[in-house]
């Protein structure tokens, strides 16, 4: 038998159910959303509670629902030292990041100053001639002085003899002229170590110059097409120890085939002096690491005279030789190196 429902009686039981409907998922809502803490007491025992007792908040606790479902998870509280640990290294990695956004500053003037070494050798040069300058004026007033004091001394020696008293004024000169001696003197020696300073200052800039410029090069000549160019000017070491050794090699040839004498060499640099004739050839060569640190490169640089005869020099076969020399003079075995 199949009863017929009235239509109005049938949408007020659609919208009682849909009432009823909706009034289970409010409250199952409201349910869900009820906050729970679950935390391990001081037995280990697992607790979920609608409160958290203080002393367990600090070992860290689940926020969870009445059905168990985790909201967040709040970690243990940190220990003093472990507060202390971490302010310590935020500091240190803020440090290292104005360290390495002051040496970007620094490297961007020093390639927007100078086209190459030989203009930071020319500035350094210019510098220290002006500071020589300065020397030279002083040891003339010293000499002058000294003259005036070996003068004022003899009369005083000779006033002695003539058992006649020293004057005060005498003795004031004389005093004087000390002073005076003792003053440029000091200016003398202040001058002298700042001499010192701005070798300092320009050698260092020379170093910080060269790697700048050899990593450029070791990325041109990694994306030239010019193998011949980049087999005979970039040595790629196979490891720290093969890279070591290959570096004492290079210090070895540059100063055979460098017509310069030494001007410094370290870890990452070795530099003979600028090249002054028109037949030098000043070696300059650079180690460059790559960002891990477990290999490098070593970059050859030759630099000549800046003269139109020096850089046609440069050109020739002579220098072409050494420099088709250097990877196979670092390859051969260290008993049969020339």
């Amino acid at each position: 038998m199949v009863f017929k429902v009235n239509k109005k009686i049938q949408l007020l039981l659609i919208v009682l159910a849909s009432c009823l409907i909706g009034t289970t998922v409010l409250a199952a809502k409201s349910t869900s959303k009820k906050r729970m803490y679950r935390y391990v007491n001081d037995e280990g025992v697992t607790v979920t509670s609608s409160t958290l007792p203080p002393k367990y908040s600090q070992n860290g606790y689940d926020i969870v629902t009445e059905l168990g479902i985790l909201i967040e998870k709040v970690p243990p509280r940190k220990t003093d030292e472990q507060l202390r640990q971490e302010a310590l290294e935020a500091e240190k990695k803020a440090e290292e990041e104005r360290l390495r956004r002051e040496q970007e500053k620094l490297d961007s003037i020093l390639l927007n100053s100078y086209t190459d070494i030989s203009d930071i050798e020319r500035a350094r040069d210019n510098e220290l001639d002006s500071k020589d300058r300065d020397v030279m004026l002083l040891k003339q007033n010293i000499r002058r002085y000294t003259r005036l004091l070996e003068d004022a001394q003899t009369r005083a020696a000779r006033d002695e003899r003539l058992g006649k008293a020293l004057s005060p004024s005498l003795m004031k000169e004389i005093n004087q002229f000390k002073r005076h001696i003792a003053n440029k003197q000091g200016l003398v020696d202040n001058t002298e170590e700042d001499k010192e300073i701005i070798r300092d200052r320009y050698n260092s800039s020379i170093i910080r110059f060269s790697e700048l410029k050899a990593a450029e090069r070791l990325k041109q000549f990694r994306a030239s097409k010019d193998e011949d160019k980049k087999a005979h000017t970039i040595y790629d070491c196979r490891g720290v120890d093969a890279c070591d050794d290959a570096w004492s090699a290079s210090l070895r040839f540059a100063s055979e085939y460098s017509t310069t004498e030494l001007a410094w060499a370290n870890e990452s640099t070795i530099m003979m002096r600028k090249p002054r004739k028109n037949d030098d050839i000043s070696i300059v060569l650079t180690r460059v690491d790559n960002s891990y640190g477990d290999a490098a490169s070593i970059v050859l640089e030759i630099r000549c005279n800046k003269s139109p005869k020096g850089e046609q020099f440069c050109a020739s076969e002579e220098v072409n030789s050494v420099r088709s020399g250097f990877t196979s003079y670092l390859q051969a075995d260290p008993t049969k190196r020339p």
